[in-house]
Formats: C-alpha cells, structure tokens, sequence
C-alpha cells in the first residue's frame, strides 16, 4: 500500500513540474466604465450603452512605442463588413505595459472592433465591444 501511495505522489509531482499554465500569454484589450488609479477597473463589460468608456491594454511586455492610436471600426449588418469609425491619439511611455485610455466615445449603437495600433499602423492587439 505504501508502495502505490509513493508511486501515486511521484508521478504527480513528475507531471506538476512539467505542465505549466500561464494566465497571460498574449497581449489583451478590454473594455470598463472607467479607470481608477487606486480601485482598478471599474465594471469590466463587452457590453455598454452610448457615451464614454475606457479601453484598457495589457501587454506581455513594454509598448516601446511613444505614440499610439485607438481605431475603431463600426460593423455594417448590411454589408457584413466592418468600416472605420474614428481613432484618437494618444502619448504613452514606452515602458508601460499597461495603459488605459479614458473616455472614447461610442455616439452610436453597434458592434466596434477596436485596435490599439503602433505608429506604423500595425495592429498590437484588439478587442470587440457591443454598444446598445
């Protein structure tokens, strides 16, 4: 019996120490209500009605980058394609890898697809958020 209880431990451990699982691994954009520097994230949804929300980045490592721009394409049902929609420019510290951006207004219902993109217009990484 002690013998299958250490065989039982040795190949868990054996298989604990090769699995691993990491939360984040890819750079994420996602949506709140808003941001506070001491409470965090406030009311994290895909889902807001129209006005201001705050699209939050976090990046596997640093921007690099000083500049940045938040795209946003606004999906057409009729033609089933997204169309541009507006894009803000935004200062940041190339250091960060976390960065949120108050106050991007949504004035229409829809589906948005937004980008945060570098200053060569490459994609970082991107998000969907439906406005009702």
């Amino acid at each position: 019996m002690k013998k299958l209880l250490f065989v039982i431990i040795f190949v868990n451990l054996l298989f604990s120490s090769i699995v691993s699982i990491y939360a984040q691994n890819c750079d994420l954009l996602y949506f709140c209500v808003s941001y506070d520097p001491d409470a965090g994230e406030i009311d994290c949804s895909d889902r807001f009605t129209t006005g201001n929300i705050t699209v939050v980045a976090l990046l596997k490592s640093p921007i690099f980058y000083t500049k940045i721009t938040i795209q946003v394409d606004k999906y057409n049902p009729r033609e089933g394609t997204f169309e541009y929609y507006d894009a803000w420019e935004f200062d940041v510290d190339p250091e960060m890898d976390f960065i949120y951006f108050n106050d991007i207004n949504f004035q229409d219902k829809g589906f948005f697809r937004v980008f945060l993109v570098d200053p060569e217009e490459n994609i970082i990484t991107s998000g969907l958020v439906e406005i009702t």
